[in-house]
């Protein structure tokens, strides 16, 4: 559906060239929600730009529904970019127009006559839920109803492409959730491909599918959500997933094992899939002579998939820890804390 094919964008800066882009290549499936997260300066705005041509690249090929954008005529690249619809972080509505009127601006300058335009906007604005807020103005509402009247707007097209630019970071924890929630409903409902940049891990992990991780104009990890999430490679990528689910002991509990020598028969078990159903540490305690002390740990989902991580402490004669690791090893992935413990 979107196909960045050695994608290289530079700025000339006092003389000194700056790689926004640099060489980035990735694929994103038609109906799939992916997610591009980097930090401050990574590239992933200037990226998303790329896609409808709002920045047009120094090389290589964007490809949007089997179409090279950079070949386009100036009239093709307006019909191509009504089919890829925009959400802002601050929204972008027009103050002086109501919620209707701000919805039915991008039919208003495709020509679309006033009885379709009426009930597509009447149509959207029961989609997003702000049928009651037709006539309100944007100083009328909440952050979230704001969002929302963006995502109707964006949707007033029939785009086949939804980009979405930060468009959770100004909202509260819950906005932000229901505003996820009904991107995945735009996604199911109406078939529309969503390519999303955000600096927030949770926004990737209740949402996405895939992920792409960018730092310095390259994308440096991709993959499933699962797959980032449950083994992430690039230090920037752990660092991003630690904001969610931490993987290292914390220092509290660090420290007290350190003050009381107990950091020899530390360990982690990582639970996924199906083994985070099985009864493990009860069957330790069951079939070995140990007692097993839980320290510290976190069970989630991830797209649906149960997964997990927890600090065990295992006390007992050294064979019998030895053997009862063994054993859980066949059931789960096992690290020490010597590896984890930084």
């Amino acid at each position: 559906m979107i196909h960045f094919q050695h994608v290289l964008k530079e700025y000339q800066k006092k003389e000194v060239s700056v790689k926004a882009v640099d060489e980035v290549d990735l694929f994103i499936q038609k109906g799939e929600i992916f997610g591009i997260i980097g930090f401050s300066g990574a590239g992933k705005s200037t990226l998303i730009r790329l896609v409808n041509l709002l920045e047009k690249p120094t090389s290589g090929k964007v490809t949007v529904a089997g179409k090279n954008m950079t070949d386009l005529s100036n009239a093709e690249l307006r019909n191509a970019r009504r089919k890829i619809g925009m959400i802002f972080q601050h929204f972008n509505l027009l103050e002086s127009k109501t919620v209707f009127q701000n919805v039915a601006f991008p039919l208003k300058l495709t020509g679309v006559n006033q009885e379709e335009k009426e009930t597509r906007v009447r149509e959207l604005l029961e989609f997003v839920g702000l049928s009651h807020k037709a006539n309100d103005y944007p100083s009328q509402l909440s952050g979230g109803q704001k969002q929302r009247v963006g995502i109707a707007r964006a949707l007033a097209t029939s785009p086949e492409i939804l980009l979405c630019d930060e468009a959770t970071s100004a909202l509260d924890p819950e906005t932000t959730s229901s505003i996820l929630a009904l991107l995945k409903r735009v996604r199911d409902q109406y078939g529309v491909t969503i390519l999303m940049i955000t600096h927030e891990m949770n926004v990737i992990r209740e949402v996405c599918d895939r992920v792409a991780v960018m730092e310095e104009g390259r994308v440096i990890e991709s993959g499933s959500v699962f797959d980032i999430f449950s083994q992430p490679g690039h230090n920037t990528t752990k660092n991003f997933v630690k904001t969610v689910m931490q993987d290292v002991i914390p220092p509290s509990i660090l420290q007290q094992l350190e003050g009381e020598g107990r950091l020899n028969n530390l360990y982690q078990f990582i639970f996924q899939r199906d083994s985070a159903g099985q009864p493990v540490l009860s069957r330790l305690s069951q079939e070995f002579q140990i007692e097993v002390n839980i320290l510290y740990g976190q069970i989630t989902e991830l797209q649906g998939i149960p997964f997990g991580r927890l600090l065990v402490e295992l006390r007992g004669e050294s064979r019998e820890i030895e053997e009862a690791v063994r054993y859980v090893q066949g059931f789960v992935e096992v690290k020490e804390v010597a590896s984890i413990a930084s």
